[in-house]
């Protein structure tokens, strides 16, 4: 399951926040309708003292709530229905200039109405922040609202919850690009806005219910604002240092983990392009050699040549899929590893026999210093597989006429297996990398080799294996390089 992503969250938040505000609109209207139409007073007023809900305000509200909740999902009846909510608006005015309540003037009895309203029609004033800032510091609703606005509860809070919803439907309009910005911006915004509107709400609602109470004068309220106003500044400010630091990295890792992942798939392309190549060389060789061999014109020399190079192609194709092959078992820890006490020298040996047509068509002089150095725990077959692949490399490299220089070495509770050659050398800058996968070097810029890069990472893994270590040297492009192979006697 793939975990959800950052924008998506923000986005399901923001249509959480959509359908909740559309519900308050949604369950206002039709609280009011219904009071007005059932003659339920107590539906349309939420306090005896606050003015009622009107039934065309109600209507609006309504209106506006359904038209928020579609705003995601169809934007085009959503403005339908916008269209509608100002048309109520019209005809609210209409109605303040003609005197007319177009049939919503009928309600119950016992409502309290709005300063300069006409029964049945919302509020002509508007002034939706005061009355949320007059509410708080008010002694009652009577006070707060009523007297400032002529609205009721409920209209201001759908009111309220509407903007809100508003503001959620077009994310990519006005302030809420920033505040729904990943950055630091919108952490900075989402973290300091609230407490930058709520902070002097809730301490002059503490200052004035102190003074009223007569737990202290002006002037200690004032100087208690001033003090608690600094004091949680400092710590909002540390607040969002911190998280804009927590922010900043986890940004950085995500970044790391972003180009590890790019390094990846580009080395995965790179694997794929080599191995293709190296796949694809000898099978078209052997599929050219085969259509020479079918046309049947060939000498029994050319025939012999032709025998030579599939055979040597086919070869070379075969290693090329054990060693990938071989690779892959290593990775997935399947490699079959079967430890007994041998002779290092004897896989050694059947490792120079398997080579020696190679060896004698480049005409390689071959020096084998085998000394009896003991025995070692470990798999004949994985050891003869260390010396081929360092003699496989030897060979490989070693221009015709070279030298291939093999021993074995006692040192010790330590045994050393050295393939040494004078061929193209490795540059000091390639050493570190010499036994990774797919990473090859001619030493030249003239050369391009054959094969995959695996045998020498296949040597240091079997070597490992025997619980031994394997390092390269060389002194450089043209001075040849030298193996050493160090396993431990019984």
């Amino acid at each position: 399951m793939n975990p959800e992503s950052p924008s998506t969250s923000v986005a399901e938040h923001l249509r959480i926040a959509i359908g909740i505000a559309a519900a308050i609109a949604i369950a206002a209207g039709i609280a009011g309708l219904a009071g007005w139409f059932f003659g339920i007073g107590r539906l349309m007023s939420i306090a005896s003292e606050a003015p009622a809900l009107m039934p065309m305000s109600a209507l609006g509200l309504l209106t506006a709530g359904i038209a928020l909740a579609y705003a995601p999902s169809h934007p085009r009846f959503s403005r339908g229905l916008g269209a509608l909510v100002v048309a109520i608006a019209a005809a609210a005015a209409i109605g303040y200039l003609t005197k007319t309540d177009f049939g919503f003037g009928d309600l119950p009895e016992g409502l309290t109405s709005g300063a300069g309203t006409l029964p049945g029609l919302p509020a002509p004033n508007s002034i939706l922040a005061f009355a949320l800032v007059g509410e708080p510091f008010g002694a009652s609703t009577v006070q707060g609202l009523s007297a400032y606005t002529a609205m009721s509860p409920q209209t201001v809070m759908s009111m309220c919850a509407l903007a809100t919803g508003v503001l959620c439907a077009t994310p990519e309009a006005g302030l809420m690009p920033l505040l729904t910005d990943r950055g630091a911006a919108g952490l900075a915004v989402r973290r300091f806005l609230p407490v930058a509107i709520l902070l002097p709400v809730v301490l002059g609602g503490v200052r004035i219910a102190g003074e009223l109470e007569g737990l202290f004068d002006t002037r200690f309220g004032t100087a208690l604002m001033a003090v608690a106003s600094a004091a949680l500044a400092g710590i909002l400010t540390v607040d969002i240092a911190v998280a804009i630091r927590q922010l900043d990295q986890k940004l950085r890792a995500e970044h790391r983990a972003r180009e590890v992942a790019e390094s990846e798939s580009r080395v995965k392309d790179d694997v794929l392009a080599l191995l293709t190549g190296e796949l694809r060389t000898p099978a078209g060789i052997i599929h050219a050699q085969a259509h020479l061999l079918q046309a049947g014109v060939l000498t029994n020399e050319k025939m012999r040549q032709v025998i030579e190079t599939v055979s040597r192609n086919a070869a070379r194709l075969r290693q090329s899929i054990d060693d990938a092959a071989e690779v892959a078992a290593m990775a997935q820890g399947g490699l079959l590893f079967e430890p007994a006490e041998i002779d290092p020298r004897d896989p050694i040996r059947r490792a120079l026999d398997v080579w020696a047509p190679e060896i004698a068509a480049k005409r390689i002089a071959v020096t084998a210093q085998l000394m009896p150095v003991g025995f070692v725990q470990g798999d004949a077959v994985r050891l003869q597989q260390i010396a081929s692949n360092l003699l496989s490399n030897a060979v490989k490299f070693t221009p015709p006429g070279g030298e291939i220089r093999v021993e074995t070495v006692r040192d010790g509770d330590l045994v050393r297996i050295i393939v040494q050659d004078t061929g193209c050398g490795i540059p000091a800058e390639f050493l570190p990398h010499v036994f990774e996968p797919f990473k090859r070097s001619s030493g030249s810029l003239h050369e391009r080799p054959e094969g995959l890069g695996l045998g020498l990472t296949l040597v240091r893994h079997l070597t490992e294996l025997h619980r031994g270590t394997v390092t390269a040297h060389s002194d450089g492009p043209g001075r040849g390089a030298r193996f050493v192979v160090q396993l431990v006697t019984n």
